[in-house]
């Protein structure tokens, strides 16, 4: 199976193939994106093309054919957590998340837009249930299908790269044993993390680095130990707003992941002591490569910027 990724500012594939069982990556290569990856970009007409010549570059080059699994950046989509009173009726559930995204999204607007919601595990609170609600434009679903029109590729489905990267961390990490961890995408403008429990979501948020700033309380993203600092003081925000007591090390691992993961961010991680374990999430790790590939993870190839299109692509594991 096809994995790719279109991130803001990177294009980037995996191809996994099977054998006797065991996935095995075959191929991979990622390349910048000229032009960043947005909704805005998307929905311009003239910039689609760039894109497409990607797409077009990669297929050609390492000759890709058949199903492949799109997971496109987070940020062109609204990821919300809903809690709704235990009182309301199953059945009037589905009116009560509708009443939600009224509040997102104008009303006038509201049929230019696609949404999906699922439960999620309890530990948000005794008197109400938590739902993940993802909220999307249809023309951004739309622009993604027709990138792919036309090629020996065929869509199986669409993703977001938040929960591609989990999927992958549930594969190969095995963290469904793990009561609490976090997973990080360092990026250098802003760090995406998300919370998760038993190996289901459980909840992401976002810093976002103000380097121009001159007030001396911005976050900036100026090296890895003012980083780690920052990282650590928001995951503690979180635990009290989860209402998870700190004492005793509560988060079992921090995978870290993307352009700005490296081991002095992990060394000041460790040092704040804020999870038990922290470590980059390096999928190729964890999985077999086509013998003439293997010399590129001997040469520093860092697979942890493959992390979302790895797990997008295990999605096809029987």
């Amino acid at each position: 199976m096809l994995g790719f990724s279109l991130l803001k500012n990177s294009f980037q594939f995996v191809d996994i193939q099977y054998q006797e069982g065991k996935p095995v990556v075959n191929q991979f290569a990622k390349k910048a994106t000229n032009i960043p990856f947005t909704q805005t970009s998307m929905l311009n007409a003239s910039l689609k093309g760039e894109f497409r010549k990607l797409i077009e570059e990669a297929i050609n080059v390492y000759k890709l054919e058949g199903p492949v699994i799109i997971s496109v950046d987070s940020q062109v989509a609204m990821i919300r957590k809903v809690l709704i009173d235990l009182t309301i009726p199953e059945d009037e559930i589905e009116e009560q998340i509708e009443w939600e995204v009224s509040q997102i999204i104008p009303e006038d607007s509201l049929s230019e837009f696609l949404y999906v919601y699922e439960a999620l595990p309890g530990g948000y609170s005794e008197a109400r249930k938590a739902f993940l609600l993802v909220i999307f434009r249809k023309e951004i679903l739309e622009s993604v299908k027709k990138l792919f029109l036309d090629t020996p590729l065929s869509i199986q489905f669409v993703e977001l790269d938040l929960f591609s990267t989990l999927n992958g961390a549930n594969r190969l990490f095995g963290i469904r044993e793990q009561d609490l961890c976090f997973i990080a995408d360092l990026r250098r403008d802003i760090t995406k993390l998300l919370a998760v429990r038993k190996g289901d979501f459980f909840d992401s948020f976002v810093i976002s680095f103000n380097e121009d700033s001159e007030e001396p309380e911005a976050k900036k993203n100026d090296s890895a130990e003012n980083l780690a600092n920052l990282m650590s003081k928001e995951i503690q925000r979180k635990l009290v707003e989860y209402q998870i007591e700190p004492e005793g090390n509560p988060i079992g691992i921090l995978f870290l992941y993307g352009e700005n993961s490296n081991l002095e961010l992990v060394k000041h991680l460790e040092d704040s002591n804020i999870a038990k374990e922290v470590v980059i999430l390096e999928p190729f790790n964890k999985l077999e490569l086509n013998p003439e590939i293997e010399n590129l993870s001997e040469n520093g190839m860092a697979s942890h910027e493959y992390s979302s299109c790895v797990g997008s692509a295990l999605r096809s594991a029987p």
